[in-house]
């Protein structure tokens, strides 16, 4: 069964449009704060083998498109800061060598779908594939790498990764989900499991956090394990749920990351909680900051409400009412986090008192009042967006 035929979305025309439009702002976003040398050709040729992760039609050729720009990404953290860099290399390799393996080992590169494998083979192939992926996704407790790649990278390469590729690694996987669903049917309860401990996981890490950048990568491993659990719930709504929260995950986190290099821009220093009423010299980027972190949790009438719902359905579906509690729990502290960095860091009153705000760039302020509307548009007339149609 193709995934189109499950949910009613067509995956690959929605995620390619919400790619190029990501990459054009982030061009136009590059051309006003600097984000790096090799940022202006880097960006597209990374897009382009994401897409072509998402259109070539072998599981392998997906495969290594993919690998492929994650391989280059990771080159351009490791110019950035080098840690960063090596963990975030460390992540690609180890990541993609254990999925290859156990896709090979599972038959899943041959032309046609393979068979379950069966006894120990059958435990061995799903642990490959699910570590594997667990590490390119920085799913709780394989996260090691995405803060310090958040933290030390500038805004629209973190979007790069987090909105791109990572968002596109997880097509992938809801493409294993319809055609090898004996990866998720066999042990469905430790997917869940993970889901889980992402979503608190990560919630409470972000809690912890005092720098926005730590406190956004995060949130998107918070994020992350409610797609999973939509992935792992099979149902229509949970895959559609999924695959709808993906996209308004890759829109919401370039708001969140480019309202913060805004403000860095401005500050000279990372935006910590210690900046206070950034708002006040940066108004558009604080609104594209609220509309970001409404948009993550689901708030309506934004894009994010239209996974979000259906994640709930699939969560109680597969769950019960104490799955459905459960998710609900780590949302309440997703609102915590979110709405603690809004009215503290630009919301609240300026810890030091300016005479004249700062003007935001207007290239910059259109580019996210336009994704702010689009975002309200697919949620409230999502028939009228590319291959957003769905069940």
């Amino acid at each position: 069964m193709a995934l189109k035929e499950l949910t009613g979305l067509d995956w690959q025309i929605a995620f390619t449009a919400v790619s190029v439009l990501l990459l054009v702002a982030a061009e136009l976003y590059a051309s006003r704060i600097n984000q790096g040398k090799h940022f202006l050709w880097m960006a597209p040729t990374a897009t382009v083998l994401i897409l072509a992760g998402i259109w070539v039609p072998s599981t392998m050729g997906r495969t290594l498109a993919l690998d492929a720009a994650a391989l280059l990404l990771a080159w351009f953290v490791w110019q950035q800061d080098k840690q960063a860099g090596r963990l975030f290399l460390l992540a690609v390799i180890v990541g993609s060598i254990l999925a290859a393996i156990g896709m090979v080992m599972g038959g899943l590169f041959g032309s046609e779908a393979a068979a379950a494998p069966v006894g120990t083979m059958l435990k061995l192939v799903i642990s490959l594939i699910l570590i594997g992926f667990a590490i390119k996704l920085a799913v709780i407790p394989f996260a090691f790498w995405l803060a310090p790649m958040a933290e030390k990278s500038t805004a629209m390469t973190a979007v790069l990764v987090i909105s791109l590729l990572d968002m596109a690694e997880f097509g992938e996987l809801a493409l294993l989900r319809v055609e090898a669903p004996w990866i998720f049917n066999s042990v469905q309860w430790i997917w869940i499991t993970l889901a889980l401990i992402s979503m608190f996981g990560g919630a409470l890490l972000a809690l912890a956090q005092t720098n926005i950048r730590r406190m956004l990568a995060f949130s998107t491993i918070d994020d992350i394990g409610y797609l999973l659990l939509g992935l792992a719930a099979g149902t229509t709504g949970g895959a559609l749920g999924a695959l709808i929260g993906a996209l308004s995950h890759s829109l919401c986190k370039f708001l969140l990351f480019g309202a913060v290099g805004v403000a860095e821009k401005d500050l000279k220093h990372p935006v910590t909680l210690e900046d206070r009423g950034l708002s006040t010299r940066h108004p558009v980027a604080g609104a594209a900051f609220i509309a970001g972190a409404l948009g993550m949790i689901g708030v309506p009438p934004l894009m994010g409400f239209l996974g979000r719902w259906r994640l709930y359905f699939a969560g109680v579906e597969v769950g019960g009412l104490t799955l459905g509690i459960g998710m609900a729990l780590a949302t309440a502290l997703a609102l915590l986090y979110y709405v603690r960095a809004i009215h503290r860091v630009w919301l609240g009153k300026p810890a030091v008192e300016t005479k004249k705000a700062v003007k935001d760039d207007s290239l910059v302020g259109i580019i996210f009042i336009m994704l702010i509307i689009l975002m309200i548009v697919a949620c409230l007339f999502p028939a009228l967006l590319p291959g957003m149609g769905g069940r």
